[in-house]
């Protein structure tokens, strides 16, 4: 692979090593060579290996210098992400507060059997992901609690895809905003609580030409001082496909679940299963000409209104919900 530069000339000048010296004359050069050119090749691939790895941990009792091993696990997640490889895990050992990240890479974080916290924000979020068009990523086990500072939970850019499971997102602006503007970004939430909003709990909201493709399973979406989950098209000129199965979102100030396009684009949102209780406005709403709303197996129950469709919006029902003991009820549209 690498061709030697030195004439024989120059292999005769170079010092010999006592072992090498009892090498007859002839050979003695080469091998010098050959191990130099094999340590250079260990150096370069040592370096290679030192700025990036597959895994990465932290800990609460660790500290931000070198690669994050297992066995010298970083601080923060942070310096953790710049120390892994795209594709790769950052892995939590201990239970921490583990501070606030921009994501720009395909990337998983993964906390199993420990509390993951994350209690501030930086540039507006506690985590925010701005990464390629391609990237996929992955948050596993996190608390994100805000304390009620002016900073999202999680704040999507760009990406090809958002994954949050079995986290607990409180206390900030939005819970969650995916906002992507360009391309067709997915979102999908599982077995997730965000509550304490002082906006909405969970937003998505494409802009310019941005779409979006949303599942939310078994998430809560509880107190916040706005919308529970909220489905807006009225900023992009592409559309929103949405599916809420086993889901609540109860006691928010504003609707419990929102469907708006006043755009050139379609929200269309599926709900099943699912329960929205006890929000100041309505349970569900469906707002603009291409806006729909379908919904099954679900409970609407204790909100100020039921059910609005307004400026030509659709909510359809496939005749086996329970939308009932509402201050106004409200109906829709049977689809069968």
């Amino acid at each position: 692979m690498f061709e030697s530069r030195f004439n024989d000339d120059d292999r005769r000048a170079l010092p010999l090593s006592p072992a090498a010296a009892r090498l007859a004359p002839g050979y003695g050069g080469k091998i010098r060579m050959k191990a130099a050119w094999i340590m250079l090749l260990a150096l370069l691939l040592g370096v290679g290996s030192a700025q990036a790895a597959n895994e990465t941990w932290v800990s609460r009792t660790g500290t931000d210098t070198g690669t994050c091993p297992i066995t010298a696990p970083c601080k923060t997640f942070a310096f953790a992400h710049d120390q892994t490889n795209n594709n790769g895990a950052i892995n939590v050992l201990s239970s921490g507060n583990f501070g606030p990240l921009t994501i720009t890479k395909p990337i998983s974080i993964v906390a199993e059997g420990v509390e993951a916290v994350i209690n501030s924000g930086a540039s507006g979020a506690g985590i925010i992901v701005q990464a390629g068009p391609a990237a996929i990523v992955s948050l596993r086990g996190l608390t994100i609690d805000l304390r009620g500072t002016d900073n999202d939970g999680i704040s999507f850019v760009a990406g090809a895809a958002l994954h949050v499971h079995h986290s607990v997102i409180r206390r900030g602006t939005f819970g969650i905003l995916f906002g992507p503007t360009s391309g067709t970004s997915e979102l999908y939430i599982a077995d997730t609580l965000v509550a304490d909003s002082s906006s909405f709990g969970v937003s998505v909201q494409p802009a310019e030409s941005g779409s979006a493709n949303v599942v939310l399973e078994r998430v809560r979406v509880e107190k916040g001082q706005g919308n529970g989950c909220n489905f807006t098209g009225q900023f992009t000129t592409g559309s929103i496909a949405a599916t809420v199965r086993d889901g609540v979102s109860a006691g928010n100030a504003g609707a419990g679940i929102v469907t708006t396009e006043i755009g050139s684009g379609t929200t269309t949102v599926m709900i099943d299963r699912s329960t929205s209780a006890n929000n100041g406005g309505q349970g569900i709403t469906a707002i603009g000409a291409r806006a729909t709303v379908r919904m099954g197996n679900s409970t609407v129950t204790g909100n100020a209104t039921g059910l609005t469709a307004g400026s030509s919006g659709v909510i359809a029902s496939y005749g086996t919900n329970k939308i009932d003991g509402n201050g106004t009820d409200g109906a829709p549209t049977p689809l069968r």
